[in-house]
């Protein structure tokens, strides 16, 4: 298990990270409360309800991926045996990505055929879809290829992220306004929980599962 001074330095990061987004949607909260009742509905209180969700769901991930990561370092997780199909992982890092993140998916070549592997379902996704996402974001432009075999997903991004495998988080620029900033680190931890792990082969991120050499 990794030391308590390396949890430590998460939740240090973690609380400062919090400060933008809970000083955002406070100022937004405090404007609209001074608003008089009828403009409470215009496109000015739109707007900064809309400023509001974005710093609350920004401050939920945070939190999120924080304590995920805190109980995976602590076993709190019973984790499951299940066999998964990779294409079921992949399939739902797109979907929410394109959903929920508004990236256009629609370009990306995905090759994962039947490749399949064991562990926690809910937890896999939970890795897969961050470190696609961690390559999408760190892309200009992201056009990603995306290709399995039967014991690692390969995640290519053109251009891809510079570097692949990122500092720790408490290493890099605060202000991440996605709030994203622990997904390398919580997919990692995922994966280390199920014997895996993350790392960088000829370019592309690779998601090596449980039992792969």
């Amino acid at each position: 298990m990794p030391p308590a001074g390396k949890r430590g330095k998460y939740l240090g990061f973690v609380a400062h990270e919090l400060k933008n987004p809970l000083a955002t949607a406070l100022w937004s909260c405090d404007l609209l409360k001074r608003l008089e009742a009828h403009d409470r509905t215009g496109e000015r209180a739109d707007k900064m309800i809309d400023v509001s969700l974005r710093a609350l769901r920004r401050m939920r991930r945070l939190i999120d991926d924080f304590f995920t990561i805190e109980r995976l370092l602590e076993h709190g997780y019973e984790l499951k045996a299940e066999p998964v199909a990779i294409k079921a992982l992949v399939d739902f890092a797109l979907q929410t990505l394109a959903e929920k993140d508004g990236f256009d998916t629609s370009g990306w070549a995905v090759e994962v055929g039947a490749a399949r592997t064991t562990g926690d379902l809910e937890m896999l996704k939970k890795a897969v879809r961050a470190a696609i996402e961690h390559m999408a974001r760190g892309s200009q432009k992201p056009r990603l290829s995306i290709r399995a075999d039967e014991s690692s997903l390969s995640i290519r991004a053109e251009p891809p992220p510079s570097p692949i495998v990122p500092p720790a988080p408490e290493e890099r620029p605060s202000g991440d306004p996605a709030g994203a900033v622990l997904g390398f680190a919580l997919a990692a931890s995922i994966l280390e929980a199920h014997g895996g792990r993350l790392e960088e082969r000829d370019g592309a991120l690779a998601v090596v599962f449980a039992g792969s050499d």
